[in-house]
């Protein structure tokens, strides 16, 4: 299984060692400063606030009880990214699951995300899922939207003046998706 992968080392475009790590309740500090950290603009859309402790808490039981798989990325002892694939075990969708990635600004553009991508993937391929959906606001993640692209996801649907930002202007919401295979020959 993936977990037993981890922590690892990889290396970023600019020589840079960052190691993967996944989530565990010793990290709930660490998170909720990392997402505090971030500037309000990178963390306004995120459908629940991860810098209230309660949030933090409830994504951590739901990776130790399998509803999610969490990524962690350090550099040195600083959280620079943190991602997940999010899970229904049981009931409808149980084919399906859902990429959320949110990384550092200054660890941006560096291949960071692609790479907890292709761990998320592998895990989902793992559990033996069909399909991927990762959600994004036009105009705020189109680097993100673009990068995903690249990774064979398409898009599925978009939704017009969906998400109302901070300033009261209202963004797109697509969706995308990527369909899994068995192999990794296939990716």
């Amino acid at each position: 299984m993936l977990e037993k992968q981890y922590p690892k080392e990889v290396m970023l475009k600019d020589g840079r060692e960052v190691t993967l790590k996944t989530t565990d309740s010793g990290d709930r500090e660490a998170l909720i400063e990392f997402y505090k950290d971030l500037p309000a603009e990178d963390r306004w859309f995120i459908k629940e606030d991860p810098t209230k402790a309660e949030v933090i808490d409830a994504w951590v039981i739901n990776h130790a009880e399998k509803r999610a798989f969490c990524v962690l990325a350090l550099y040195g002892s600083r959280i620079v990214a943190h991602a997940a694939l999010l899970l229904r075990p049981e009931g409808g969708r149980r084919h399906v699951g859902r990429l959320r990635i949110v990384l550092a600004e200054d660890f941006r553009n560096d291949r960071l995300g692609t790479w907890m991508v292709f761990d998320l993937v592998r895990r989902a391929m793992e559990l033996g899922l069909e399909k991927l959906r990762a959600d994004f606001v036009v105009g705020i993640e189109d680097s993100a939207i673009e990068a995903l692209r690249k990774l064979d996801f398409f898009k599925e649907g978009l939704l017009r003046d969906y998400v109302q930002g901070p300033d009261g202007r209202y963004h797109d919401y697509q969706i995308m998706i990527k369909h899994l295979h068995g192999e990794w020959g296939d990716f």
